[in-house]
């Protein structure tokens, strides 16, 4: 046995990597290394929220950007779809061309002119809106 191992096993002591956890010798250390321990989660803890937030304000940004460049998307998909119509139905107020004309176009467009189905022929036929084709479609769909 080596001189250190035979003087603590005569001193009736244990070494002390080898002394019990609740020894005095190992109680302040222990005592300090917990409250290190404590501090040390502490600042990662403040350090991972700080993090987070930061992730989350980036998110924030780049989800604020894409609605932004989807809403100046929606926005030029409606002015395009507003002037391919006539002028006589893009002055006509909202509320007449739905209930008058159901929202067809080439109706609201005879009704302004007052065309009857005589004249009906000499008119250029008018370009179907999206609208249009959806109920046109719907309407095929369900016969």
């Amino acid at each position: 046995m080596s001189t250190v191992a035979s003087n603590a096993h005569s001193d009736n002591q244990q070494p002390e990597e080898f002394a019990s956890p609740g020894s005095v010798a190992n109680r302040t250390p222990r005592a300090h290394n917990k409250h290190e321990i404590r501090q040390l989660a502490e600042e990662q803890r403040q350090a991972m929220i700080e993090n987070f937030d930061l992730e989350v304000e980036d998110k924030i940004r780049s989800m604020m950007a894409q609605l932004e460049a989807d809403k100046a998307d929606l926005q030029l998909k409606a002015d395009c779809e507003i002037a391919q119509l006539p002028n006589c139905v893009r002055d006509m107020p909202l509320r007449a061309f739905l209930h008058e004309y159901n929202g067809d176009v080439s109706t609201a467009v005879r009704g302004v002119l007052k065309l009857d189905n005589e004249h009906q022929d000499s008119l250029v036929s008018l370009p179907e809106t999206p609208l249009a084709i959806r109920l046109r479609r719907k309407a095929a769909a369900n016969h």
